[in-house]
């Protein structure tokens, strides 16, 4: 809540996504207590379905981390969004085929493995974002610095419980599933220490080499799709 209100007004402007899932999740938090306690037996569906809902919402917050950490790259940044894009309608189909298609899984099992998935795709882009940093020596500010520093923390935490109740089944899960609300609570600190005030961020700058690479890579694309189709419309030729 304190995360939350002091974010109004500048903060909220600056990562509205962000700030929208931290909302949501405090909204399911304070829904949860009340469910768990008069409707026991619907707190099932509830966590699940809620619980992937907001791993939804993180990916949102992916974007949003991509958007202004590569704000000074425009090519980069489009390419990155279609394929950020791409990998979530990917993981979308997935997911109303194991929910609608006759699975024979549990709706706990199959929500489990679906937010999994989701956040284990969130961590490997949060991987790759870092590794751009590192790479091409790319600065960002106290306050971007800590919503990845905490949001890799709670995912990387998330990933470790899900695969554990996915493959080492409920027992076992429940016992790591002990790890989340420390890291949960971790992930709120540094949140809030690294929000607390507005930063400025850095000047993109540093890296002319990833406009560079990127545009040499464009060109190889578009090279071998047109190779491509010309060797396609050769061997369709009557």
């Amino acid at each position: 809540m304190v995360l939350v209100l002091r974010s109004i007004p500048a903060m909220f402007k600056r990562f509205p996504i962000f700030y929208c899932y931290v909302g949501s999740v405090l909204l399911v938090d304070l829904l949860a207590i009340p469910t768990y306690r008069m409707l026991p037996g619907f707190y099932g569906l509830f966590y699940w379905s809620t619980a992937f809902l907001t791993a939804a919402l993180g990916y949102g917050v992916i974007l949003e981390i991509y958007g202004r950490s590569l704000a000074g790259f425009p090519g980069v940044s489009r390419w990155i969004r279609i394929v950020l894009g791409g990998l979530l309608f990917v993981i979308a189909a997935k997911a109303l085929v194991e929910l609608f298609g006759g699975a024979a899984n549990p709706w706990a099992s199959s929500a489990a493995l679906l937010e999994r998935d989701l956040r284990t795709a969130q961590a490997i882009l949060l991987g790759a974002l870092l590794g751009i940093f590192i790479f091409y020596r790319i600065a960002i500010g106290k306050n971007l610095r800590g919503i990845i520093a905490g949001y890799a923390l709670y995912v990387g935490v998330r990933v470790i419980e899900l695969t554990a109740y996915a493959q080492l089944g409920k027992a076992d899960g429940i016992f790591v599933s002990q790890l989340e609300p420390i890291g949960y609570l971790i992930c709120l600190i540094i949140w809030t220490v690294a929000l607390w005030s507005p930063a400025r961020e850095p000047i993109a700058e540093g890296a002319p080499g990833m406009e560079r690479d990127y545009g040499l890579l464009l060109q190889q694309t578009r090279t071998k799709l047109a190779r491509a189709c010309g060797h396609l419309s050769r061997t369709v030729r009557p």
